[in-house]
């Protein structure tokens, strides 16, 4: 079951990114979501449409849509996948792969009928750019947004057709 998260999940989804991120920052990578504020997640949960699996009242996994329209939009003109964490006692069980899975078909193209759906990683991480291309993700750019790793974009294509076409008509317009 997938929960839509809200302003009264942000301690546990704060708590949640700061253990889920640990990892990275034993690797040398620092994600924001590591030490983000209280403040910031309700922020965050105000205007970034934030989904969740739960054990109980436990949050396990969790993935946030960032809106091209928001004012924390991803790097393209597309639905951006962000603060994809799951809770390490759940590590290595597919459930962060589960909620990618349904908030794309659920969310992203059923709802938002969104041709496409772009998300962001390391390229320094060992492993998290290959899960993403197992689920179908492409590598598009890799650009350096910050010191300690570089950022490779990766995009899903939902719908081919209205993908090149949305592509092509960005193009003319810059």
């Amino acid at each position: 079951m997938v929960d839509r998260l809200g302003v009264g999940d942000a301690k546990k989804l704060q708590e949640l990114l700061h253990q889920a991120y640990q990892g990275d920052e034993k690797l040398g990578i620092h994600f924001g979501a590591t030490t983000v504020s209280y403040q910031g997640v309700i922020e965050h949960l105000k205007s970034t449409p934030t989904f969740a699996v739960k054990d109980g009242q436990q949050i396990i996994a969790t993935v946030s849509v960032r809106l091209p329209w928001s004012n924390n939009p991803g790097p393209y003109a597309l639905p951006h996948l962000g603060w994809v964490a799951t809770n390490p006692a759940y590590q290595r069980q597919g459930k962060a792969k589960e909620l990618i899975d349904w908030v794309i078909q659920e969310y992203v193209a059923k709802d938002l009928k969104a041709a496409a759906v772009s998300l962001g990683t390391a390229l320094e991480h060992p492993w998290l750019r290959k899960t993403y291309q197992k689920l179908g993700f492409d590598e598009v750019e890799t650009v350096r947004k910050f010191p300690d790793h570089q950022t490779v974009y990766l995009v899903k294509v939902l719908d081919e057709a209205r993908y090149v076409k949305a592509k092509s008509i960005v193009s003319k317009n810059h």
